[in-house]
């Protein structure tokens, strides 16, 4: 809460991997996990706090090193269910993640605009194939991922978490987003 002058709302933490994002729609429709430890907030949760258009968006990734890395998005909200919680940002982002989100410099990594994915929900723009079911997790997925929280806490398959700056999970101690409004 103190992180760049207080007055944050985390929306996702993962503090040790003990709890599976491997979950469904509904799941991360309404929440998950424990404040203490791992959580989702859940879509609604977070549409509800961002459906102005006037929050901005912080994540941080703590490397196994105690190096904790960080970007800011200056604009996030997220839409409705009935619009499949379309992800919206807006720069500038800065911090030493680098923006692997909003202007990556490859339409089919940036994912701004991109429909949320469940396992059992397939939204993303991968033809052929689902994302969140190949990967373990919901997300905002494009043609599948460079950057994607919501991995599976397992060593050797989590991949991708903020690239090219965090390449796999074994390298993350724990994640974090977190919403303000301006």
């Amino acid at each position: 809460m103190e992180t760049m002058d207080g007055g944050w709302t985390a929306i996702q933490k993962r503090m040790n991997g003990s709890l599976s994002f491997e979950k469904n729609w509904d799941e991360y429709k309404n929440d998950f996990g424990s404040p203490e430890q791992d959580v989702w907030i859940g879509n609604d949760v977070i549409h509800h706090l961002t459906k102005d258009g006037d929050s901005s968006l912080y994540i941080s990734i703590t490397l196994v090193n105690d190096n904790r890395l960080y970007e800011l998005y200056d604009k996030f909200s997220i839409s409705s269910e009935a619009d499949k919680y379309q992800l919206f940002l807006a720069g500038p982002a800065t911090g030493t993640l680098g923006d692997s989100m909003y202007n990556t410099g490859n339409s089919n990594n940036d994912l701004s605009g991109m429909y949320f994915s469940t396992p059992d929900t397939d939204n993303d723009r991968l033809g052929g194939g689902n994302c969140a079911a190949s990967h373990k997790g919901g997300w905002w997925f494009n043609s599948c991922h460079t950057t994607f929280l919501n991995g599976r806490w397992s060593p050797g398959f989590w991949q991708y978490p903020w690239f090219p700056t965090v390449m796999y999970g074994t390298s993350v101690k724990e994640t974090v987003m977190m919403i303000r409004r301006h």
